[in-house]
């Protein structure tokens, strides 16, 4: 698993956003529902991830009262991307004090739904998506990794392995599967993907042509570097 967390039958994972949002001192202005939809799928592709399907969602509040109703319109917009019913949400806003800049986490608690592949190099690996963060994510929607073929691709297995890239770039999670590796790519694999524009997608060979029917943008195949 990427950063899940195993507890008990259940797969957790998280994911937050901070001064960005509605307020007037956040870093980057954006509606509270696009802050929850973006933070709430990088949450959900790190179930996928697990190979697991949320059950329960757990949201941390931090903007106020008025947020939550547009934070959970942002997480339900996730579910129906994908054409899931939304589990129900649950959690708390902080109320006490007022803070000068949009905050929330979403946590999910999900099934286990097949294992999960430990041998990662059987699988050709493609990226699907370009490194975006902060304001480009407003401005290039188009290309940040969708959900609704990830999810069809994953569901139909004809991709064995989700992988988001984060923060610390492609190159960083390239790290994390093969070791000290370097990754051959047309992207900038140092660049943060913010909320997981771009997404490793591990896929079989005998797969790869009907992969390529499903992802027709910003998909692009990887491999090492030569030493």
């Amino acid at each position: 698993m990427r950063n899940a967390i195993k507890v008990g039958e259940l797969i957790a994972t998280t994911d937050n956003a901070a001064a960005i949002g509605e307020k007037p001192q956040d870093v980057v202005s954006a509606s509270d529902k696009l802050t929850a939809y973006l933070t709430a799928r990088v949450t959900f592709l790190e179930q996928l991830a697990a190979n697991a399907l949320p059950r329960h969602i757990l949201l941390a509040n931090f903007s106020g009262d008025a947020a939550w109703s547009r934070y959970v319109a942002g997480i339900q917009q996730v579910f129906d991307e994908v054409g899931l019913i939304c589990p129900l949400i649950d959690g708390s806003t902080e109320s006490n004090m007022s803070t000068l800049q949009s905050g929330l986490s979403i946590t999910m608690l999900g099934e286990q739904q097949k294992s999960t592949p430990t041998k990662h190099e059987q699988f050709t690996w493609y990226t699907y998506g370009l490194p975006l963060v902060g304001n480009e994510v407003l401005a290039q929607p188009e290309d940040i990794a969708q959900l609704k073929p990830i999810f069809q691709a994953w569901k139909e297995e004809i991709v064995q392995q989700v992988w988001p890239v984060g923060s610390k770039g492609l190159q960083s999670e390239f790290t994390r599967l093969f070791g000290e590796e370097q990754v051959k790519s047309s992207l900038d694999v140092k660049k943060s993907a913010g909320p997981c524009a771009v997404v490793l997608l591990g896929i079989h060979p005998e797969k790869e042509q009907l992969a390529q029917k499903i992802f027709p943008r910003n998909f692009e195949k990887l491999s090492k570097a030569a030493l």
